[in-house]
This record gives structure tokens, sequence and C-alpha cells, in this order.
């Protein structure tokens, strides 16, 4: 009698079954992680590394407005142009810990917990929401997709997970199930608006995707003109725009404000959100003297322009993006060889499985959708206002692939609707199993089922390590950036340290030294030094160290380099009288004092 009350519960609650082996899996992953995460947290990547330092830096006195890390590039430092916001959200997990634990292990269960919690938030959002718009069995694919595709369950939620990107993702989801929200379009419009200016207030990434979403908006209020589209659309932009005020003053300095920057949300940003929230609303008030959509998006779009001209002298400068004002040289390294600033055709080559396990569930989830919209579409038997919510998240995820074409890191971006997508094709695939056992669509729900849930299966075969996001060149560093391994340069009185790009972060969060290189834009030369550095010869990097102003040179034992005289000097087969080496605990580093 209990097993048959227990099968009719899931029956009848299978969203609330599957969001509870959802969270059980990402607390266990969690646990088991944080066991060693002293280890784990030096695998992590560079950005996630660095953001500890910066929220350790934070805690220790550094000003709220101040965002320079001192010890990069000393005495001046490098100024990180990265959201407080997230930092205090991390803080807020390892200032409770630190009352009776040492910083360093409150440190470690805080970056534990917080990727940990946003994601089972962007869980609950994924399956109410979807649940709202398709249903409790939809609901519950979307979940279990959420939790089984490694981008999302596994790249951008793991325990020391700390860089931004989760933020974005729930942000982004967020977001997306406002545009196409049912009813109550005033609550929607609001936390629409709320969720893209936090988002941009985090980065500026998700800009496109947030402008393709207002369009959405927009084409809704045009092309359905009823009161419930208009508030959605005014709704939206007030809150857009006043929380991206509100999130800009908490986040500059008052001297600074004045002060254009292309990088984070700014001025130029601002003069952006406040053109398209004029041009957005101002023909609203025209519309019952001059009906029709052509007036409307003519309005728009000469009220864009003429914004955009009057704007010009502070977007101008930012249109070729956040590299712009780089060497060349260092731009083509960031484009070929920073892992997440490349584009898709780039990233397949150097990582083709890893590109493939992130990529097919975001074109299963399209093209099934698209073919489930197509044949729904005009059907009397068939719910259209559910197919028009499935149409939207198709526009949003196809206008998402071209950002993909530029960055590959963006594919973020596009997963916040493939759950919900993916969810409805599978629930009515299931639906139409169960009623006429039909053998074709149990095959056409598995093979979906895979597509958008567990891609890495079919791969395996192929790429046994299909969702390895490292290069290898971090790969080849792992083990110099090891905390035991980096502990042992604590020996050493305080230096100022020349190292390749992949060990900058975890030296400033392990050691007390400062250190000449990290891969920060805002800091031509801290790039340029360990990238371009490190493939130098020994006449020219000799001039390097010397004119950047170390003291020591820091090499991975047994490493390649770019350079055949740094790779010789890490395996020992040469000596230069300029480098003096310094013995250490662990042999895994090879630290130089540099002489004279």
């Amino acid at each position: 009698m209990k097993t048959a009350s227990l099968i009719e519960f899931c029956r009848q609650r299978p969203l609330f079954v599957v969001l509870l082996g959802a969270i059980s899996i990402t607390l266990l992953k969690a646990l088991l992680a944080g066991i060693e995460m002293e280890e784990n947290f030096a695998s992590m990547g560079n950005d996630d590394i660095m953001r500890m330092v910066m929220v350790r830096d934070w805690l220790a006195g550094q000003s709220w407005f101040d965002t320079t890390q001192y010890r990069l590039m000393p005495p001046e430092g490098v100024l990180i142009h990265w959201s407080r916001y997230v930092d205090a959200g991390i803080a807020a997990f390892i200032v409770p810990f630190s009352f009776f634990l040492p910083m360093e292990t409150a440190e470690l269960i805080g970056s534990a917990i917080w990727p940990t919690v946003i994601f089972i938030i962007t869980l609950f959002v994924i399956g109410f929401g979807t649940k709202r718009l398709f249903g409790p069995v939809a609901a519950s694919f979307a979940v279990m997709c959420a939790i089984f595709w490694p981008l999302l369950g596994d790249l951008h939620s793991r325990a020391g997970n700390l860089d931004h990107h989760n933020i974005q993702l729930l942000m982004m989801v967020i977001l997306v199930y406002a545009v196409v929200w049912p009813g109550r379009p005033v609550v929607a419009g609001i936390w629409g608006g709320l969720a893209a200016a936090f988002a941009l207030s985090t980065g500026l990434e998700s800009l496109l995707f947030i402008v393709v979403a207002g369009i959405v908006v927009f084409g809704r209020c045009v092309f359905d003109p009823r009161p419930e589209t208009r508030q959605l659309l005014v709704a939206f932009c007030l809150a857009l725009g006043t929380a991206s005020v509100i999130f800009w003053l908490g986040l500059t300095p008052p001297a600074l404000r004045t002060q254009p920057v292309c990088d984070q949300l700014g001025t130029p940003m601002l003069s952006v959100i406040g053109i398209a929230v004029v041009a957005a609303l101002a023909p609203l008030a025209l519309r019952q003297r001059i009906p029709g959509w052509i007036f409307q998006i003519g309005a728009t779009a000469c009220l864009t322009a003429i914004g955009m001209a009057i704007a010009w002298p502070l977007l101008g400068p930012c249109i070729q993006g956040p590299y712009g004002d780089l060497p060349p040289e260092l731009q083509e390294f960031i484009s070929t060889r920073i892992t997440e600033a490349k584009p898709f055709h780039l990233y397949v080559q150097s990582h083709t499985g890893a590109a493939l396990v992130f990529i097919i569930p975001v074109i299963t989830a399209l093209l099934s959708g698209s073919v489930l919209w197509w044949t729904r579409r005009g059907d009397s038997q068939s719910d259209q206002s559910q197919n028009a919510i499935l149409g939207q998240l198709l526009l949003l995820g196809f206008c998402g692939i071209c950002l993909i074409a530029l960055q590959m890191r963006t594919v973020i971006l596009v997963a916040a609707v493939v759950p919900a997508i993916g969810g409805a094709c599978l629930a009515v695939l299931l639906k139409g199993y169960l009623e006429k056992r039909d053998a074709i669509k149990a095959v056409l729900m598995f093979a979906i089922g895979i597509g958008v849930m567990a891609p890495q299966i079919m791969l395996d075969p192929f790429w046994p390590d299909a969702t390895e996001n490292r290069t290898e060149t971090e790969m080849a560093t792992a083990d110099c950036r090891t905390y035991a391994s980096l502990n042992a340069l604590n020996e050493v009185s305080p230096a100022v340290i020349l190292n390749s790009t992949n060990i900058g972060a975890p030296l400033l969060w392990v050691t007390h030294h400062s250190s000449l290189a990290a891969p920060y834009h805002r800091s031509p030369a801290a790039f340029m030094n360990g990238g371009l550095g490190f493939a130098m010869e020994e006449t020219a990097f000799e001039a390097l160290a010397r004119e950047s102003g170390a003291t020591h040179v820091l090499l991975c034992a047994g490493n390649s380099y770019d350079s055949e005289f740094l790779t010789a000097l890490a395996a020992g087969e040469v000596a230069v009288d300029w480098l003096n080496l310094v013995p250490l605990s662990n042999d895994e580093q090879m630290l130089f004092e540099i002489q004279g």
C-alpha cells in the first residue's frame, strides 16, 4: 500500500521528485568536492582564483570602490573591472565561518557554498518557470537537462566556481521567463528589467542577449497590441533603466562617474540603455492618435538613430570592444590562446569534444523546438498560447547562436532557453507515446533526451575527456598550481615574480609574493609579460625581466614553453649567470633570483 502511494505521489508531483533528486545530486557533488577543496580550488580558472583574492583584500580593509589588485604589476597595481556585488555575495558565506574557523578554511568553504546556492536557485527558477509555461512534465525534463548537461550542471556550478558566469546564467534565466511570462505583466517586466540590469552590472557579455530579449518584448507590444503587452514593455524599460543607474552608482566611485569605460557598466552603457528606453516608450504616447505597427517601429528606429548620433562621442570608442586599444599581437594572442575568448570556429579546433558537449544540446533543442512549433502552428487542438511562447524562446535561442560564433563563452547565455525548449519537446513526445505507444515517438524522445541532457554519452567513445575545458598548456602547468606546490614559495621573502600567465592568479592566492603576469586586459603589460614574454629567447627575455622590475623568475619544472631557452631552463639543461636557482622544498617549482 505504501509503495502504491509513493508511486501515485511521484506521478502527481513529478517536478517535486525531480527537483529533490537534482538538489541532492548538487549537494553531494559539492560535499565531495569540498572534502579536498584546497587542491580542487587550485585547479579552477584564473578568474575564480582572482575573485577569491579580491574578496580577501576587500574583507581585509580595501575600499568597496577600490577594485585594484595591488600585488599584480606593483606598485601601481591593476584595476580589475569586476562587480563588488558578487564579492559581497561570496563574502556573506565566508564571514560567518571565519568567526570560528581559520580564514583560509572559511574561504574554501565559502567558495564551495556560493556556486552551489546559485545553481540550486537556478534549478528552482527553471523548474517552476517551465511548469508555468508548459506544465509539470516539461518542467521535470527541463530540470534534468540543467542537472545533467555538463555546461550547466558542472562547468559553471561546481564548487569553487566564483566567476560571474553562474550569476549571469541565473539572471538570463529570470529574464527569459519574464519576457514570455503569461500573465502579471507588470511583475514580469520588473523582474526582467532587474535581472537584465544586474547582469550588466556583473559584466557586459550579456548585452546582446539582453538586446534581443528587449526586442522580443517590444515586438509583442507592437504586433500584439494589448494592455498586457504594453504594461510588460513599460515595466521592463523602467525597471531596466532605474536599476541600471542604481547598480552603477553602487559600483562606481564618485570621482570616476564621469569617466567613460567600455568594459563595464558605465556612462556609455547607461547612454545605450537610456536611448533604448526612450525609443521604445516614446511612440506609445502617440499610439492612440497614430495607430499601426509601421509608425511605432519607424518612430523607434528614428529615435534610436538620433540618440546614437548624439551619444556617439561616448559610444564611438567602445565599438571595437574591450580589446580594441590593445596591441595587435596581444589581440591575436587573446583570440587564439585565451580559452573563453575564442570564437566558436577556433574553440572547436582546440577543444573539439568540449565544444560539441556545449553546442549539441543547443542545436538539438532549437531544431526539435522548431519542428514542434511548425507542426502545431494553426492546430486547433494545440494550445496556441504555449506555441507562441515556444516561438519566442526559439527566437532568443537562434539569435544567441550568433553570439557563440563571436565568443564561445556566450554559450552560457543561450543555455538559458535550452532546458525549457527541450522540456517542452520531450513532454509532447512522452504524451504522444503514452497515448498510442508510438515506437517512433519513443525513439525520438530518447534521441532528443540524450541530445539536450547528456551529449557526452554519444561523445565518450570518441573523446573520453570531452568535458575537459582546459588547454594543453593549462594542463601542463597543473602541478605548479597546486596549493602545496605554490606554498613552498613562501619559504622565500616577498618578491616580485615574473611568471607565465596561468600562474599569476594562483601565485597571488597562495603566496605573499607579487606577480607581473595575469590575463587581464586592463594591463597590457601583465598580459604580454606572461604570454608573449614566455615565448622570448634568452636575450629578449633577460631584457624583459630587468625592465619589468622583477626580482625573480618562476618556471614549472619540466614544462614546455614557446621559448626553447625557457623550455631548456625548466628542464635543467642550461644555466645562465644572470639567474640563480633558489632552493625550495617542492621540486615542482623552479624559482630563479635575477642577479645584478
